[in-house]
């Protein structure tokens, strides 16, 4: 019987002590992170989002720039809400970010809504592409962080896709990276995926939020109750993660073409599943091929 105890003890040591360990970093700002910062001498980054409830993903990395000094800003480029009181209207989910971004740290002057209303990103990107180019030419971030160019929701994409517009027409040198919201990358049985990259554009890399961090990602989940059917995937997703050692995903930002799809197959706005449904890519070609840096490329 100890004998048998003893393996079964032995069995999950070894298959406990390697996840826990893989991908382990000291809890903290990452070196990647504050190198743009020492590198140009503003100390400012600028998070943005195509919605309020985006930053629930990446708040314990906010909460650490904050801490660290950091000027930081959060730019969101839509005004969420479609009016349902089931899951939140304009007026109770912006009520609902400024508890979170309270809680997270960030300054509520330096918090930045794009007048576009919720999922009509694609419809304003001449618009969205001017104000977020203002606000950087403004406040001189020397890192943007966004959405990843998923095709899971053109208002996440909206927000990669103006992070590089507004770093092109500003020539400011600004060190772009992003975070995963969701898309319909994975294998053909199960694809879509939730808070996992795109895989072919390279690999991950982890922020590990301390303890204070953590403790602001587990407040930031509850501040937005009427978005329960997404924190509650992520929470779990995120318990997972402390297990393995890591925490929230990042990586530099790819050399994207924004006029091609971001993975091969039928993106998850073109599906029957998700925020936005049924929406054909050329959508989102027309549109992005209407703004000037992209007019020598249009097809």
């Amino acid at each position: 019987m100890k004998l048998k105890s003893a393996a079964i003890a032995g069995l999950w040591l070894a298959l406990l002590l390697p996840l826990s360990s893989q991908g382990r970093t000291k809890p903290g700002l990452p070196d990647f992170l504050t190198a743009p910062a020492e590198k140009t001498g503003r100390k400012c980054v600028f998070f943005m989002f195509g919605h309020y409830d985006d930053d629930s993903v990446i708040s314990g990395t906010i909460n650490m720039f904050v801490r660290e000094g950091f000027e930081v800003h959060s730019v969101y480029v839509t005004s969420a809400g479609m009016g349902n009181v089931l899951w939140g209207t304009t007026t109770s989910r912006k009520e609902e970010m400024q508890r979170a971004v309270d809680l997270e740290g960030v300054p509520r002057q330096n918090r930045h809504i794009l007048d576009v209303p919720d999922r009509q990103a694609v419809r304003h990107l001449p618009e969205i592409m001017d104000q977020v180019t203002a606000l950087v030419a403004r406040y001189k971030p020397s890192l943007l962080i966004t959405c990843a160019y998923e095709g899971g929701h053109w208002d996440h994409d909206a927000s990669c896709l103006a992070g590089f517009v507004a770093a092109k027409r500003t020539g400011l040198d600004i060190t772009r990276f992003e975070f995963p919201t969701y898309n319909a990358a994975g294998p053909k049985i199960q694809p879509y995926q939730m808070n996992h990259f795109i895989k072919s554009y390279g690999p991950t890399l982890y922020v590990i939020p301390d303890r204070e961090a953590w403790k602001v990602r587990r407040q930031v989940r509850y501040a937005y109750q009427s978005q329960w059917f997404l924190m509650l995937p992520e929470g779990l997703i995120f318990a997972y993660r402390h297990l393995l050692g890591r925490g929230e995903p990042v990586r530099q930002t790819p050399d994207y073409n924004f006029l091609e799809p971001p993975h091969p197959g039928t993106e998850m706005v073109s599906r029957s599943v998700g925020a936005l449904k049924g929406h054909p890519f050329s959508e989102w070609h027309d549109a992005v091929a209407s703004l000037p840096e992209f007019a020598e490329s249009k097809k």
